[in-house]
């Protein structure tokens, strides 16, 4: 017996034993869906030497109250690294960083959990600053 249909022959044996089962998302094949986790889309712009920063991201809340704390699932912070360097905490969909030298500078933003943990989310782009 294949996979698909055992999972298919194991749910129905739940739902037949009387047990509740429709808050668990299936898939089209009726498969059992992972939990996704949050997303992250980082636009940018420079304004003289300061970077500026929207964050869009989905199924994540910021929680500056919550640093430190026990993990939520979709909850936390992001951080900012410049040139490989962490920078600043970020509790927001806005962020500023002034003062930035000139040059190029690498960035990466990347979403952690409370307990500062990443989740394994990121991205990464460059920037040139003029003198």
């Amino acid at each position: 017996m294949n996979g698909k249909k055992l999972m298919r022959q194991a749910m129905l044996g739940l739902i037949l034993a009387g047990t509740a089962v429709s808050a668990v998302p299936l898939d089209a094949a009726g498969l059992i869906l992972e939990e996704q986790g949050p997303t992250l889309a980082v636009k940018h712009s420079l304004k003289g030497n300061s970077l500026h920063l929207k964050l869009e991201v989905s199924r994540f809340t910021f929680s500056l109250d919550n640093m430190g704390k026990e993990n939520k699932a979709g909850e936390g912070h992001a951080v900012l690294y410049l040139d490989g360097k962490k920078t600043a905490k970020i509790f927001d969909k806005e962020y500023v960083l002034d003062e930035i030298p000139p040059g190029k500078h690498q960035v990466v933003i990347e979403l952690a959990h409370n307990n500062h943990e990443s989740y394994g989310v990121k991205q990464a782009f460059q920037i040139s600053v003029k003198p």
